[in-house]
């Protein structure tokens, strides 16, 4: 089966549509929103970014308590939440240090993830949100797309979505995967809702909220919480079981 999946990645993705050489720039911004400069050297001077900002490698962008920040580039979309830093190292290379964000494109593309500890590779299309763990790690959530992501020691995995991966270590490996509720994602993430623009794959999500509905007999409305160890994950759990 893995060799077939292999098979199907080549075909799929030989024709595929990258984008290289894109300079990501801020095209909404609310809240606080600072860089820091690192290609100065022994100085951390904070200042403000705002719309039209380009975002170059050697900035490090932090948002504050109610600071949401988003670019748009060719199509690409990256969203910034709140209480989260990082910076683009490429408009299809993220380093998140703490926190969240969400990357949306509807052309098949190889889109690079990082973080304190580990990092994965994810090839193809889709909506999908990355959280910072505590451990390192990050949580890979996929809420519609097609394509696999690869790590160095956990090889490649295909996306399902609202199935949720943790990538974890470094050399980086997946952890367990877990089902996501993506219709309670969807009310309950402002990455998704509180933004001025609808995401262009709001449709495409809707029709993967349809396929989970028909695929799961029952479900109970849990979230994913932190992971403070590689082998410690939090699951808060909300209701009962709905048959």
């Amino acid at each position: 089966m893995f060799h077939t999946l292999l098979l199907y990645n080549a075909a799929f993705f030989t024709a595929a549509f990258f984008l290289y050489g894109e300079t990501p720039s801020v095209t909404f911004k609310v809240g606080i929103v600072d860089a820091v400069d690192l290609s100065i050297k022994d100085k951390f001077d904070p200042f403000p970014i705002d719309v039209n900002t380009t975002l170059t490698p050697d900035l490090l962008i932090a948002t504050g308590s109610t600071g949401r920040v988003e670019s748009n580039v060719n199509g690409i979309y990256w969203r910034l939440g709140c209480e989260t830093m990082g910076k683009w190292n490429s408009n299809t290379d993220f380093y998140l240090d703490s926190g969240s964000l969400l990357f949306c494109n509807s052309n098949d593309n190889h889109i690079k993830f990082s973080t304190r500890e580990s990092n994965a590779t994810f090839y193809g299309h889709g909506t999908i949100i990355i959280e910072a763990t505590k451990n390192g790690g990050f949580k890979f959530i996929p809420l519609e797309g097609k394509g696999y992501i690869e790590t160095q020691k956990g090889g490649s995995k295909k996306i399902v979505g609202g199935r949720m991966l943790l990538c974890l270590g470094n050399p980086s490996y997946f952890g367990d995967a877990y089902d996501i509720d993506i219709m309670l994602m969807l009310k309950s993430s402002r990455l998704i809702n509180s933004f001025p623009s609808p995401l262009p794959t709001f449709k495409k999500i809707g029709l993967a909220i349809y396929i989970q509905e028909l695929k799961l007999k029952g479900k109970y409305n849990a979230l994913i919480g932190d992971a403070t160890s590689e082998t410690n994950l939090q699951i808060w759990s909300f209701g009962e079981k709905v048959e």
